[in-house]
């Protein structure tokens, strides 16, 4: 029975490989063309699967978009009015109140003049103050000239005034002459012009007026022998010494006049602002000589003529009401400036001063306006005012940002709300 089954796989065996072979002789390309369509199908399925999800992002999105719109919270809609800002306050009630300001400044010649004789010749006296630091009174000879060359000047031209006045007067009486020689013949016929030598008059009358021209200018070089100028004043320098020959036209020193002395000193624009408005302010200058502090009356001598080119404040001159004796170019000097006294002014501190130039009160209320007072003066330390008659709670801290009307917690409320919550913990505590 065993042997009779062999055959029979055999037989099978056979057909499953012809069955295999006739299965390779079919054509590759089938195959192929089978491959790509099962890719084709899996594309097509990956991108159904990704829109789907886009449109389910998409969705969601709007969804939880539009719930927390519904669920949103309207905000309050605040003004500038409705905000409470924290400030700090001063009590300020009108006083009387004296403006006053110092500032620093240096004395000066109001300018300097140099010793330039007008005539020529050999100096026979100096004046023993005629030198550096000396000081002299007013039509006080400084140096003279020697005279005797005007002198001798002089007398030559009066002897030619004499001869010009002769020859005037010749040429009258020839004149004279010829007039009644001409009426003689002539009878009532006017005199003609050359005649009566009316141009040879004319010229006699003019070399005479000449000469005395010429004398009188020969006497005023003689009195100009002697240098002497018409105020008191101090010598800067000098180069003049007795036996030196001097030129017309040309400086041999320079001196000042005691009564140009002046302060040149800088304010800022609020300073001179009040200064040169005010009423006869009160200056005073400070000065040290020899260790010892003097003081001298001042006035405004000239106001604004430009701005220091480094501080860039406004230049004036301060002049001495009587010139100090010991007073020199170059000192500095303090100046003390004072005003009238104001009654009833607000002395406010300057760092209550915001932007603007606006300066905020509070009422009853805590509710901040600007002051309406009139600024009469600014300085480092106070904004001076006026027009209120009565104590005024002012804002002295900066509050950037601040409108009228708005609302403000002062120091005091702040401090007095602190001390109530620390006792209501405290009591809780109990």
């Amino acid at each position: 029975m065993a042997k009779k089954s062999e055959p029979k796989k055999t037989k099978v065996n056979k057909t499953v490989q012809k069955e295999s072979k006739k299965a390779d002789k079919k054509p590759a390309g089938k195959t192929a063309i089978h491959t790509d369509s099962h890719e084709g199908e899996r594309h097509i399925v990956l991108g159904i699967i990704q829109l789907v999800l886009v449109i389910a992002f998409v969705v969601g999105s709007l969804s939880v978009s539009f719930m927390l719109k519904a669920n949103k919270k309207p905000l309050s809609e605040n003004t500038a009015t409705d905000r409470i800002l924290f400030a700090e306050t001063k009590l300020v009630s009108p006083a009387p109140f004296r403006i006053a300001f110092e500032t620093t400044g240096v004395v000066a010649a109001r300018s300097n003049i140099s010793i330039v004789p007008q005539v020529s010749g050999k100096v026979v006296g100096v004046n023993d103050k005629f030198f550096e630091g000396g000081q002299f009174e007013a039509d006080e000879v400084l140096f003279e000239i020697e005279p005797l060359d005007f002198e001798l000047e002089i007398q030559r031209l009066e002897s030619s005034v004499a001869q010009a006045r002769t020859a005037f007067n010749l040429e009258e009486a020839e004149a004279k002459a010829a007039e009644a020689e001409w009426k003689q013949i002539n009878g009532d016929k006017p005199v003609p012009y050359l005649v009566a030598r009316k141009p040879q008059k004319a010229e006699a009358w003019a070399n005479l007026k000449a000469a005395k021209a010429q004398l009188e200018n020969a006497r005023l070089d003689l009195g100009r022998a002697k240098f002497s100028l018409p105020f008191a004043g101090r010598v800067l320098s000098a180069n003049l010494e007795v036996g030196q020959v001097i030129s017309a036209g040309q400086s041999y020193g320079s001196v000042y006049d005691l009564k140009n002395l002046e302060v040149q000193t800088s304010f800022k624009d609020d300073q001179l602002n009040w200064l040169l408005k005010s009423d006869n302010p009160e200056i005073t200058i400070r000065y040290e000589h020899l260790g010892a502090v003097k003081t001298a009356s001042g006035m405004i001598k000239r106001g604004v003529s430009s701005l220091n080119n480094q501080t860039r404040f406004a230049n004036i001159s301060i002049g001495f009401q009587e010139v100090p004796a010991d007073i020199l170019p170059g000192i500095f000097v303090e100046i003390v400036i004072q005003g009238k006294t104001i009654e009833k002014a607000l002395a406010i501190p300057a760092m209550a001063m915001q932007k603007g130039q606006i300066i905020w009160m509070v009422d009853d209320a805590n509710i901040i306006h600007p002051l309406d007072a009139e600024i009469v003066f600014i300085s480092n330390d106070y904004v001076v005012t006026r027009g209120k008659n009565g104590p005024v709670q002012i804002v002295i801290s900066k509050m950037p940002g601040a409108v009228e009307g708005m609302t403000i917690k002062t120091q005091m409320q702040n401090q007095a709300q602190s001390q109530a919550e620390s006792q209501a913990g405290g009591s809780e505590n109990e």
